[in-house]
């Protein structure tokens, strides 16, 4: 599938005033014309990369959108009595690992998805695969992992971790070896006694252990981030976030600071959400700032080389191609 995407230049003002950092923040449009963008990253050349439900992944080489693989299966999240099918999911998140670009496979069904990777663009057939995750319980709702999100890497690439979205009976977080190709169930929120489901993000921490935030029940604002020990596999700490409706994505800020994206999650519609931080602090409650950025449907982000938080949101409409990236300056 062949499409242009028109890029807008040009900041503009934050839409909530009052707030720690309105005086501080500028926001700018860097890419338009997406259709439910979902994971953004950068290549070892500083180049953004941005996940696209129509099975894309798009690069911005020298100020213009590329489809830099193409091809990727496209799935819906639901359907009506009349055969309506809305909500479209494809490759939901992308990081770079070195020089290859490791992509997870969601536009397939729950048990068949895996993550490729790729040395170059070009064709989603192109991509060397790991295994699929297939039901990790005996309940017959339960047929496998997919919907595979938030990806990150150790700093040695050895590790790949990437969130699953599969049985919501048994959630888990799996790991990737990218050498021998072989992923696997790794922390379980459900063995482990965390009541919040939907794992959407990982980031590694310090002294070999990932956080991992949860977005928790569509419309709750029940999401937690938990740091887990990955010698032990258990929970070190988890912290909640007051107030913040189905967070979806965070990046490190510095310290136990970090930005969050509040999606404010609605299956028919796309609500309006923010961008917070968080600073995880005592063990608990995080402590929550506002930065003044309203978005409609953010979902994912991460701080590029020149200091910005890149988001991409959906746009007032999902399933059209009014999705977006924009960069926000000022939080680091």
């Amino acid at each position: 599938m062949k499409f242009q995407l028109a890029i807008t230049l040009g900041l503009f003002s934050c839409l909530l005033s009052g707030a720690a950092f309105a005086e501080d923040v500028k926001v700018e449009t860097v890419l338009r014309g997406l259709q439910n963008p979902s994971s953004v990253s950068f290549s070892p050349s500083g180049e953004l990369t941005v996940c696209d439900s129509r099975g894309l992944v798009v690069m911005l080489k020298e100020g213009k959108p590329v489809n830099y693989v193409t091809g990727f299966d496209t799935e819906f999240w639901k359907s009506d009595d009349t055969g309506k099918k809305w909500y479209a999911v494809g490759p939901l998140s992308a990081i770079w690992v070195g020089d290859t670009l490791v992509v997870s496979d969601s536009g397939k069904g729950d048990g068949e998805e895996t993550l490729l990777m790729f040395s170059a663009g070009g064709k989603a057939s192109t991509g060397v695969a790991t295994n699929a995750v297939g039901p990790t319980s005996d309940d017959a709702a339960d047929k496998g992992e997919g919907n595979l999100t938030g990806l990150s890497a150790t700093a040695d690439g050895k590790q790949i971790f990437v969130a699953g979205q599969g049985f919501d009976g048994k959630s888990w977080v799996l790991s990737a070896d990218p050498q021998t190709k072989k992923m696997q169930p790794l922390l379980s929120a459900d063995d482990n006694g965390i009541a919040t489901n939907s794992p959407m993000q990982t980031l590694v921490g310090p002294d070999n252990t990932l956080y991992v935030l949860y977005s928790g029940k569509g419309g709750a604002a029940d999401g937690v981030i938990v740091q887990w020990d990955l010698a032990t596999k258990k929970p070190v700490a988890q912290w909640k976030l007051d107030g913040v409706i189905n967070p979806m994505g965070m990046a490190h800020i510095d310290g136990a600071k970090f930005a969050v994206v509040e999606n404010n999650w609605a299956l028919n519609s796309v609500n309006e959400g923010r961008v917070v931080t968080v600073d995880l602090g005592a063990e608990g409650k995080a402590e929550v700032a506002e930065t003044g950025v309203k978005l409609h449907g953010p979902v994912a982000c991460a701080f590029g080389p020149d200091n910005r938080l890149y988001v991409t949101q959906i746009g007032e409409k999902m399933d059209a191609a009014e999705g977006s990236v924009v960069a926000i300056s000022g939080l680091k």
